[in-house]
C-alpha cells in the first residue's frame, strides 16, 4: 500500500509488448517512453497514464476498423 492509504497502481502490462506504427504498445497502449519510465513514475503520474489508456484503446480499435 502506498503512503497515505491509497493502493499503488500496478502495471497495465499484459506481456504483449510490440510497439505499433502509432507509437503505442499493442498490449497495454502505453508509449515506449511511458513503459521505460514506469518504474520511476510517481503514483499520480501512473494514475494519469492509467486513466488515459481506455481512450487510447478505443481510438486504436476505431482506427483498425
Amino acid at each position: 500500500m502506498a503512503v497515505g492509504g491509497t493502493s499503488a497502481v500496478s502495471t497495465p502490462c499484459v506481456k504483449e509488448c510490440v510497439i505499433g506504427a502509432d507509437g503505442l504498445c499493442r498490449g497495454c497502449s502505453r508509449s515506449l517512453q511511458e513503459i521505460v519510465d514506469w518504474a520511476r513514475m510517481a503514483e499520480p503520474a501512473r494514475r494519469a497514464v492509467m486513466a488515459a489508456l481506455p481512450t487510447r484503446r478505443q481510438t486504436k480499435v476505431a482506427v483498425a476498423r
